[in-house]
């Protein structure tokens, strides 16, 4: 009975197998640019070439740096607050611990850039 099981499974094997993958092929197809984008490309770097001295501000800086901040800490605390949910539902309290801490540190992060 072995036998016949192992001969069916190595007999499936055999025929759903490829004859030969993609990976293995002797000839590689030609991977080019078009001509379309050569010319796109040239004109992007004509553009890029130009250098624009412009200073950026130091209260964007830290605005862009302020938002950024909030967006995260919200984000951690939405994690934070899936997390106390979960640990509460599957009742570990490693997972409910780890939420709130992840919260808790969502909302520092919030009140720091609400600053």
């Amino acid at each position: 009975m072995r036998f016949v099981l192992a001969a069916s499974l190595a007999l499936l094997a055999l025929t759903t197998a490829p004859s030969q993958a993609s990976g293995q092929s002797t000839t590689t197809p030609l991977i080019a640019p078009s001509m379309d984008g050569v010319a796109a490309t040239i004109r992007l770097h004509a553009v890029e070439s130009l250098s624009l001295q412009t200073a950026q501000p130091f209260g964007m800086a830290v605005t862009v740096q302020s938002r950024r901040d909030k967006r995260q800490g919200e984000i951690l605390m939405i994690v934070g607050a899936a997390g106390i949910v979960t640990g509460l539902l599957v009742e570990e309290s490693l997972v409910t611990i780890a939420g709130a801490a992840v919260g808790g540190f969502g909302l520092y992060l919030y009140l720091r850039a609400t600053r």
